[in-house]
């Protein structure tokens, strides 16, 4: 009887290891991510990404997926911006113009009503993240040659209409820009004071900002190649970067 009853204990241990009860049936195991209910999902796999870049944050192709950026570029007084690896929908310069390399204005296009505002809006996000857009403009609708001070023409009031509208409570620099004609101390100095021309009107004429802030470039980031007047003048500009809260 002895005997016996160990041959039993060792057939139910041997069935229990196999897998399989007492009655010889399999026992049921759970999967996680199959017939377990409960179990968490399995996650997809990452999109590889290519070498050296970072996850995006702007789907700009519209595929559904956010583009990735591969680089940073450095576009002067502390705008520094992140370039997306491909640039779906780069804005294309004034005819006879040629963009210099790695100009601002290849940076993808800002969807905006700009009746009355004689300019173009490109759009990135900064180093941090922040989302960047940038109005540029052409300041022979502001300034005559040489001078800083706002002709009657001008298109500053639609401006701050828009800005109110769409970027309220943003952070604001003003950029001014010169061609290159005539030398490099006169073209700074210039670019400064229209910057802050510019600067001025936007505060007093109730612009609804988080800060503004004025800057002069000179001519030391084109836009395009000054082969011709058509270049010398998408050169000379004015720019608002906005980041946004």
């Amino acid at each position: 009887m002895r005997g016996a009853t160990i041959v039993r204990l060792l057939l139910a241990a041997s069935l229990l290891l196999s897998g399989c009860g007492d009655d010889g049936a399999p026992v049921a195991r759970s999967t996680p991510g199959a017939s377990d209910p409960a179990a968490p999902a399995v996650e997809e796999e990452a999109t590889s990404l290519p070498p050296g870049a970072q996850p995006g944050l702007d789907d700009l192709d519209g595929d559904g997926k956010p583009d990735p950026t591969c680089s940073t570029q450095d576009f002067g007084a502390g705008l520094t911006l992140r370039i997306p690896c491909e640039i779906p929908n780069p804005h294309e310069p004034a005819e006879g113009t040629t963009l210099v390399k790695d100009s601002l204005f290849r940076l993808p296009a800002y969807e905006a009503n700009l009746d009355g505002i004689s300019g173009a809006l490109v759009t990135a996000r900064d180093t941090g993240g922040a989302k960047v857009v940038i109005m540029i403009f052409n300041s022979d609708n502001l300034f005559a040659t040489g001078a800083d001070t706002l002709n009657e023409s001008h298109t500053l009031d639609p401006l701050i209409a828009l800005l109110n509208a769409k970027f309220a409570g943003a952070a604001v620099q003003v950029r001014g820009h010169t061609d290159a004609t005539g030398t490099a101390s006169a073209n700074q100095a210039l670019s400064e004071r229209r910057a802050e021309t510019v600067r001025a009107y936007l505060t007093g004429h109730g612009m609804q900002a988080s800060g503004v802030t004025a800057v002069g470039l000179g001519s030391t980031r084109p836009l395009v190649e000054e082969t011709n007047d058509a270049g010398r003048a998408f050169n000379r500009r004015v720019e608002l970067a906005i980041r946004l809260p």
